[in-house]
């Protein structure tokens, strides 16, 4: 007695089975469940109900499209000037430039002959500062006066706070923009701290930059 759904591949295996030689017209047809058990196959179901791509994400997944925009580019010219003096307080440069009370500095940018046409520019100048680090000393004590071509753009308390980490690389060092009417080819920057600080007592100058923009 065949044990039920015991297969058998090789007949020499099973001796209580008779065999019966096929005839040629035949070869397509199965062997009775008697002789050959026929395997028992289960329907299988896609717990996500998808088929994956090739990159991995199901395709009747719907995408989202990106949103992009395609502006025109404009016209903008920095001319960059890296303040080195003191080897120390820059970021990430490490290096800066320093005014004590009472001191004075003059920077000067060059603009390139091509690319200045006074009537079709307007410019700014950016300068990247902040106070020492005497964190003892009241910001209100700390002032400068600055002028660009001749024109004084600032003059009074400046709006800079104590440099933190203490005797360290900077990182709270803030940009103090000015608008110059009064464009030249050779642009000059005079900062003059008037503070009622100390003599020790400083503002530090990490870099600045002269943008042009068209009008």
């Amino acid at each position: 007695m065949l044990v039920p759904y015991m297969r058998c591949p090789f007949l020499g295996q099973c001796p209580d089975i008779p065999y019966t030689q096929r005839s040629p017209e035949l070869q397509g047809q199965q062997y009775s469940q008697q002789s050959m058990p026929a395997p028992q196959y289960y329907s299988m179901q896609d717990s996500y109900g998808m088929y994956e791509d090739a990159s991995g994400v199901g395709s009747s997944m719907s995408r989202v499209d990106p949103i992009l925009s395609n502006n025109p580019a404009t016209f903008n010219i920095t001319l960059f000037k890296e303040l080195t003096a003191y080897a120390n307080y820059g970021n990430p440069s490490r290096n800066a430039d320093i005014l004590y009370t009472g001191n004075r500095g003059t920077w000067t940018f060059e603009s390139p002959a091509f690319l200045f046409v006074p009537g079709n520019l307007r410019a700014q100048i950016r300068i990247r500062a902040v106070l020492d680090d005497h964190a003892n000393v009241p910001v209100n004590r700390y002032s400068a006066r600055i002028t660009i071509n001749g024109n004084v753009v600032h003059n009074g308390l400046v709006p800079l706070a104590h440099g933190t980490p203490a005797g360290g690389i900077f990182t709270n060092w803030r940009d103090l923009p000015f608008n110059i009417t009064n464009l030249r080819r050779s642009t000059r920057v005079t900062i003059e701290n008037t503070s009622t600080a100390g003599a020790d007592d400083w503002i530090a100058f990490d870099w600045m930059e002269l943008r042009l923009l068209p009008r």
